[in-house]
């Protein structure tokens, strides 16, 4: 899992450099420098302004609700998404932030992830779904193996 994330890291950050590359050719380096500064400055913006009390939203949904608190679907995640995706340095990020502040591909997105989170089977291959007194009863085998590994030296 950590491997394809690097991987997609390097990807992005190649492509952004070939996209830089690209806008420098069109409008020259400074002003593409200048644009990507904008972009990053009107993140700033978006996640002081009205993302701030978002931001305070998903934070107080997350202190009631845990993790499961935070929605993919709501306009709340995906305008502080938009934040900090246009304050990362880049052409792409930023093509990605400008497009999750437009309405409809926010409510797109929204419906796209209920869709998935809908279609998925509950008890789906991969969800241990326990009750809370459940836990308790699960042995541990790494416990075990490290007691008996020490044990032994």
């Amino acid at each position: 899992m950590v491997k394809w994330f690097l991987m997609a890291i390097t990807a992005l950050l190649a492509a952004e450099v070939v996209a830089l590359v690209a806008v420098a050719k069109v409008i020259g380096l400074p002003q593409a420098l200048a644009l990507m500064v904008a972009t990053s400055l009107a993140g700033v913006a978006v996640l002081r302004h009205p993302g701030r009390t978002r931001i305070n939203r998903l934070h107080e949904a997350v202190m009631k609700q845990g993790i499961g608190g935070l929605e993919a679907s709501g306009d709340a995640f995906l305008t502080v998404a938009a934040g900090f995706l246009l304050l990362l340095p880049g052409f792409i990020t930023d093509a990605g932030g400008l497009l999750l502040l437009l309405p409809p591909v926010r409510r797109w997105i929204a419906g796209r992830f209920q869709r998935v989170m809908q279609t998925r089977p509950p008890g789906s291959p991969g969800v241990v779904d326990l009750e809370r007194d459940q836990w308790n009863q699960m042995p541990d085998h790494r416990i075990d193996d490290q007691s008996r590994s020490s044990g032994s030296s």
